[in-house]
């Protein structure tokens, strides 16, 4: 079961919401408030990204983020701020579920409509998926910040590199300092538009 809650200002736009992701027999809508630490996904506007309750930590539920309108910058600000995706209020049912399915998963999610911010990132890299000059993180390193972005807690990247799971909060700390980076999802964010992880 995956358990939501949706925290937006407007109570009908809240209750619309709540409605689209109930349809789902296996999607819990909560009311909690703030989210706290058995919620595995929140759905919050955009401007309330700057929220520390939102911001960074394992135990933090994943965060999409909702706008009135989507265009390249807010998406890019959105996941700075750690949104897990990025979607328009007016987003179907079916997106909304599927959106939330894939920020609890560990994947990046944004409508296929704004594509310009992906696209510029693919041509921004040669074939191998790094940029040549991008000389800041270690092999070992862009390895962890993969498995970041593939959703794997510490302990998790631990065992697929046979390493201690200390040794992975040390690299996750470096990476964090080395991107200029607040929480692992904004990381992840940075990695995606400087081209060090594969789309």
């Amino acid at each position: 079961m995956i358990r939501a809650t949706v925290m937006v200002r407007s109570r009908l736009v809240r209750a619309a919401l709540e409605r689209a992701l109930g349809q789902r027999p296996d999607l819990i809508v909560s009311a909690a408030s703030p989210p706290h630490g058995d919620v595995d996904v929140v759905l919050v506007d955009a401007a309330e990204l700057t929220s520390p309750h939102f911001l960074g930590g394992d135990r933090e539920p994943a965060v999409i983020a909702l706008a009135e309108a989507l265009d390249d910058a807010v998406v890019a600000k959105a996941l700075r701020q750690g949104a897990r995706g990025v979607l328009p209020y007016d987003a179907s049912p079916g997106e909304l579920t599927a959106a939330v399915e894939a920020a609890v998963a560990g994947l990046v999610v944004v409508p296929a409509a704004v594509g310009a911010l992906l696209t510029s990132l693919k041509a921004a890299r040669p074939e191998n998926g790094y940029r040549r000059e991008d000389t800041a993180l270690t092999d070992r390193e862009r390895e962890v910040l993969a498995l970041l972005a593939a959703g794997l807690p510490n302990h998790g990247i631990a065992d697929r590199l046979g390493i201690s799971a200390s040794t992975v909060k040390t690299y996750v700390a470096t990476i964090l300092e080395k991107l200029d980076a607040a929480t692992r999802a904004e990381a992840v964010a940075i990695g995606l538009r400087r081209g060090l992880l594969l789309l």
